[in-house]
């Protein structure tokens, strides 16, 4: 009798199944500076964070504007995926920064192409800090009827790791050695409070 007259009301007031589900889906938006088309280490980064708080996440891009990070999930989740991908992006993008302008290659492309595979072995070292909070995806559902809500069918968008090969042992090991500070604090029994983060 109950869920004939929840019906009854959906039907009255027009409420769909997928807004009723979306109803307890939060989402929070970050933006980055920089290209339209963030490299891979960025998405990388993005999913890696969204994953860790059971959130999905997507990039937003418009030409001429900096790319916004959407971080959707369930309570506290999206906001502390969000503080938490803003943090790390900040690091991550300096010491990438710093081990690029002490290569001494005149070639651009290729000290791009070297940051960027210091990037990737910062991000596999960190990983196991941030899957530290990996959670169950129980509201997949619900994120999956948000995402439908508010923005539609979304596109496609994705890049393609920066190749390595033998004499990229350093940039390898200069990543990795430059995450092994990262780590991330879980409060104990307090919701909605940020983790600290420290590097």
């Amino acid at each position: 009798m109950a869920m004939r007259q929840a019906q009854g009301l959906m039907r009255k007031y027009a409420i769909r199944e997928d807004q009723v589900l979306a109803a307890g889906v939060s989402e929070s938006v970050k933006g980055i500076s920089g290209a339209v088309s963030p490299p891979f280490w960025v998405l990388a980064l993005s999913n890696m964070v969204a994953e860790a708080f059971a959130c999905q996440a997507f990039v937003a891009r418009r030409s001429g504007q900096a790319s916004r990070f959407h971080f959707i999930g369930m309570g506290y989740g999206p906001e502390v995926a969000g503080y938490t991908f803003t943090v790390l992006h900040r690091q991550l993008k300096r010491a990438r920064r710093e081990y690029v302008q002490q290569l001494n290659i005149e070639n651009k492309g290729e000290k791009t192409r070297r940051g960027n595979v210091f990037a990737q072995a910062w991000l596999y070292r960190a990983a196991r800090t941030v899957s530290e909070f990996s959670d169950n995806h129980e509201g997949k559902a619900a994120i999956d009827a948000y995402i439908r809500e508010q923005y539609g069918e979304l596109g496609s968008f994705s890049r393609s790791p920066a190749l390595t090969d033998s004499g990229n042992h350093a940039d390898v090991v200069s990543g990795m050695r430059a995450a092994d500070g990262v780590s991330l604090y879980k409060p104990m029994h307090q919701k909605g409070q940020h983790p600290r983060l420290s590097h």
